[in-house]
């Protein structure tokens, strides 16, 4: 047995319990990201890091203390923003690949285990979660919060904040999403990083060889 809340304990395979390991192992992987983006001097993409694991937290203590958790705010960009500019990153056609570096692997494993957690997210607060040890404190009992500020009403998706009564935790389902969108763009931005890199190496290898060439002759 384990404590979900200060006055309650379940088992440790509870749904809610599962869900809050799966995020802290997520964030593990985040921090291990930010130790190669810093061994590479990818200090801009290690702060980028920074802010996803920032938000990671902020949804694990919105999950355990059944709080409203914002839309996220990243890179500069707004929940919205940063749909947009992942769906025009890649050209669409983009695959990940070995030959692409350690850290623009790393970036789309990052991506692909947020897709999981969403989707582990839909399973515990979603309907079926009532049968998983999910988003019911008791049978027949939802989680009620807060309803969030009128602005977060806007950004969330219908439905989300019903009365202010969110059983299916929809804040937390969205942040996943726009989370796992951030990351594919994070993965393009470093395939277009290194696509510069290595523009400006050829560049500065044929002015080598020229040179070399003019002081022969």
């Amino acid at each position: 047995m384990t404590s979900l809340s200060p006055n309650r304990l379940v088992p440790k395979t509870h749904g809610r319990i599962v869900f809050r390991g799966i995020i802290d192992s997520l964030e593990a992987e985040v921090i291990e990201a930010q130790v190669l983006a810093g061994q590479l001097g990818e200090e801009e993409t290690c702060g980028r890091l920074g802010e996803i694991l920032d938000y990671l937290r902020s949804l694990m203590a919105a999950e355990v203390k059944e709080t409203p958790l914002p839309p996220p705010v990243l890179f500069g960009m707004d929940a919205g923003e940063i749909q947009r500019r992942s769906h025009n990153a890649g050209d669409g056609l983009l695959l990940p690949s070995y030959t692409q570096g350690a850290l623009a692997a790393r970036l789309n494993t990052l991506r692909a285990k947020t897709r999981e957690a969403e989707i582990w997210a839909i399973r515990v607060f979603g309907p079926e979660g009532e049968q998983e040890g999910g988003c019911l404190q008791e049978p027949g009992q939802v989680v009620v919060m807060p309803s969030p500020e009128p602005a977060l009403r806007d950004v969330l998706p219908a439905g989300a904040w019903a009365g202010g009564c969110d059983a299916q935790r929809q804040d937390i389902q969205f942040a996943l999403n726009r989370l796992s969108s951030a990351l594919w763009w994070l993965f393009c931005e470093q395939l277009l990083i290194r696509q510069r890199d290595k523009s400006q190496d050829d560049l500065r290898l044929g002015q080598d060889v020229k040179a070399h060439n003019q002081n022969r002759t």
